[in-house]
């Protein structure tokens, strides 16, 4: 079965997490910047009433799907215990976090990917899509470069226990504690899917959706 990195083109639709007081432990994440932190209970949201979307990001990175398509797609679908989020008064909303604890190991070759600022403690934040800056004067485009990642042998045990994984690998900067402008925040990682779960989205025509194949092979040192 094909893997992809899902992206979200479109803007983002309001807040969600650290900034919406929801809980998180640091069980197994990182001491100093906090990556890795997870999420205890419901994720706790604003701006959220008004959505009519099937599927779409927080300006928090939270990958959130309504409650129609989680009940189309939860006989169909591997999508583990998701919960609903909630509103600022701990509201159940007619949506569904796209929250899993499976991850995939660290790819050993990252395209499209650059580092910046990154913790020194876990190496596990601090990544940003390569981008090249265009010039709106001169009708020059900017041009951000496609992610590719790469795997060795990953046991198809683990494959077939999801159709849905996170990377190890977080987007962004983490800040554990608030320090002048910097606020709590816990870098995202990229959402992996599979090919059933891909076909059941395109299948709704939603827009903004961009897949971004990864590559598992059981030999992918030769690709370093």
């Amino acid at each position: 079965m094909e893997y992809y990195i899902l992206n979200y083109t479109k803007s983002a639709i309001g807040e969600s997490g650290e900034s919406c007081k929801s809980n998180y432990t640091f069980e197994n994440a990182c001491e100093v910047c906090g990556t890795g932190a997870k999420l205890v209970g419901k994720l706790r949201t604003r701006g959220l009433a008004k959505v009519k979307k099937d599927f779409f990001s927080t300006l928090d990175d939270d990958f959130i799907i309504s409650k129609k398509m989680y009940e189309e797609l939860k006989d169909k679908l591997q999508l583990g215990n998701l919960k609903t989020v909630v509103d600022s008064k701990s509201n159940d909303l007619p949506f569904y976090h796209l929250n899993t604890d499976l991850h995939f190991p660290a790819g050993i070759k990252k395209d499209g990917l650059v580092i910046y600022e990154q913790c020194l403690a876990c190496k596990r934040n601090g990544y940003f899509n390569k981008t090249i800056v265009g010039n709106s004067k001169m009708n020059i485009p900017t041009q951000v470069f496609p992610i590719g990642l790469y795997y060795p042998i990953i046991e198809n045990k683990f494959l077939n226990s999801s159709d849905f994984f996170f990377t190890w690998e977080s987007m962004g900067l983490s800040n554990r504690i608030a320090q002048g402008n910097n606020v709590i925040r816990y870098a995202r990682p990229l959402l992996i899917i599979s090919e059933r779960f891909k076909t059941a989205l395109v299948s709704y025509k939603i827009k903004g959706l961009d897949f971004e194949p990864i590559i598992i092979a059981s030999d992918a040192t030769h690709l370093v």
